[in-house]
């Protein structure tokens, strides 16, 4: 009886050594700082001149217009540098509406500063009136948007890689940027539109209708027929 319970208790030790698991701690991938590739803006092609026929200017509250001062019609554009959909919209659907309506002198063109996305957005906003010290608002605003993607990292390298595509001198440039020269300037027309009551991007005002992210080109003619109609 006495050889049993020894036996027993011996299995019983064994088995209990068998289950009896140490924690282990899970070995985790090193966490990796996001990094990126610097993209030159000269490794794509720079526009230099978009839509040079068409008259520009500015509005009597200084923002940018492109197409005919007097057109019975204006399409206000609110938009952030940063924004995909506005990218979208600048880059694919914009030029439809140009050839439409702002080539054949139905209505203008009227951009707006948004500074939704913080400090680069800020930034570039400033350096596209940088730019407009030398003709070339239009143009910089054009790239900016196609490379939006591009922007998240060397923000300031790349917007003067831009303008000395555009032709614009480097040193000109930086000095303006880097003097803040059209804060004041791009704050008080983000603070304009907020004042609208304008919260999202892109937006758009055409008469007394408002549209609000990438409409279809045949949903904003509609809008401007009817704006070009009352």
């Amino acid at each position: 009886m006495y050889r049993f319970l020894l036996l027993s208790l011996l299995i019983l030790t064994a088995c209990t050594e068998q289950m009896t698991t140490t924690p282990v701690t899970p070995t985790l991938p090193p966490t990796r700082a996001p990094t990126s590739t610097p993209v030159t803006a000269q490794s794509e092609p720079i526009i230099t001149a978009y839509y040079p026929d068409l008259p520009r200017g500015r509005t009597p509250e200084g923002y940018h217009y492109l197409g005919n001062p007097d057109a019975p019609v204006t399409i206000m554009v609110y938009s952030d540098f940063l924004c995909t959909t506005c990218a979208i919209y600048t880059i694919d659907l914009e030029p439809q509406v140009i050839e439409a309506f702002v080539a054949t002198g139905k209505a203008r063109l009227v951009y707006r500063h948004l500074l939704q996305l913080g400090e680069r957005s800020q930034l570039l906003a400033e350096a596209s009136e940088c730019a407009a010290d030398h003709g070339k608002f239009w143009e910089m605003r054009h790239e900016l948007y196609a490379r939006y993607n591009q922007l998240y990292f060397n923000t300031r390298e790349t917007t003067i890689d831009l303008a000395q595509g555009l032709g614009i001198p480097a040193d000109a440039f930086s000095a303006c940027l880097d003097a803040h020269t059209y804060r004041a300037q791009v704050e008080a027309d983000y603070g304009a539109a907020t004042a609208e009551g304008v919260f999202a991007r892109p937006v758009f005002r055409i008469g007394n209708e408002t549209l609000v992210g990438i409409p279809r080109f045949e949903a904003l003619s509609q809008v401007i027929e009817r704006a070009a109609q009352r």
